[in-house]
């Protein structure tokens, strides 16, 4: 009797076991889609990408070739090397500013390409960016660098308008008479003598000091030459010099460049009609 006992509590026991399900051999198990959530370290561990080097075995770390065949590890590409036609083509496409910065790159280096780097940068900020500051602290750079350079005479030249631009009168005329008195400034003279003129007659309002600058350009060719001969014209007429006034006009209109012909027969007849006598008077 206990022997059954005990043999029908083993067969209830078998009996209860839960069986597992059973799994067909055709059933495809999905395979998980990428989570953009999944964490750095768990990304590595699913090899989506490449171990850090200091989770490399030592023996790889100090070996540099087998670095690049990790997958996903790409080799970094060389920077291209600047060069002068660099940083003209950004000047040309108007981005002034890289282009300045490409320029003072090129100028860390010596010699004649440093030289015209270096004014080019200036030039650019002065002109472009209209940044008359900064073009004068590179130009003050080139000529501590290069005092006998080539271009010494477009250094000058660029500071003085700089200087003017800068609201530096006194350093412009200072700069602008030195230049002048120079060998080397002698084929910028109409230039010069109109950039004071200028300066003169209008930062200043001291024409009489104007009139010798455009004196010196009576006849001169060219744009310096028109807008000499025409501001002098104008200046006779500030210092109530009627009869000087017309004659200048005058002669600004025997120009055969005259640009600004209608403006000077305007004048003429102001002062005609201002020399006539008023109605009534003897």
């Amino acid at each position: 009797m206990a022997g059954l006992l005990v043999f029908a509590r083993q067969r209830l026991a078998v009996q209860h076991v839960p069986s597992d399900p059973p799994t067909l051999v055709a059933e495809q198990v999905p395979v998980p889609e990428p989570n953009p959530l999944v964490s750095p370290r768990a990304a590595v561990l699913e090899r989506r990408v490449p171990p850090p080097a200091s989770a490399l075995p030592r023996r790889l770390r100090a070996s540099a070739p087998l670095v690049p065949l990790l997958r996903g590890a790409v080799a970094p590409l060389a920077a291209e090397p600047l060069t002068d036609a660099t940083c003209r083509g950004w000047a040309s496409q108007g981005r002034a500013e890289r282009a300045v910065d490409c320029y003072q790159t090129l100028a860390r280096e010596s010699g004649i390409g440093a030289e015209v780097a270096l004014y080019e940068a200036a030039r650019l900020s002065a002109e472009a960016l209209g940044d008359a500051p900064r073009a004068l602290a590179l130009l003050e750079q080139h000529g501590t660098r290069f005092p006998n350079s080539a271009l010494r005479v477009e250094v000058e030249w660029l500071k003085i308008r700089s200087f003017e631009r800068a609201g530096q009168i006194e350093n412009a005329l200072s700069a602008s008479e030195a230049l002048l008195d120079s060998n080397a400034g002698r084929a910028l003279a109409p230039k010069l003598h109109l950039l004071r003129g200028r300066i003169y007659a209008g930062v200043r309002h001291a024409c009489e000091l104007a009139l010798p600058e455009y004196v010196a350009l009576l006849g001169e060719p060219g744009p310096a030459g028109d807008e000499a001969e025409f501001n002098r014209a104008q200046c006779l007429e500030q210092l109530h010099r009627p009869e000087p006034a017309r004659a200048a006009y005058e002669r600004y209109l025997s120009r055969v460049d005259a640009r600004s012909a209608e403006a000077a027969r305007a004048r003429l007849h102001a002062l005609a009609q201002d020399a006539q006598p008023a109605e009534g008077q003897p």
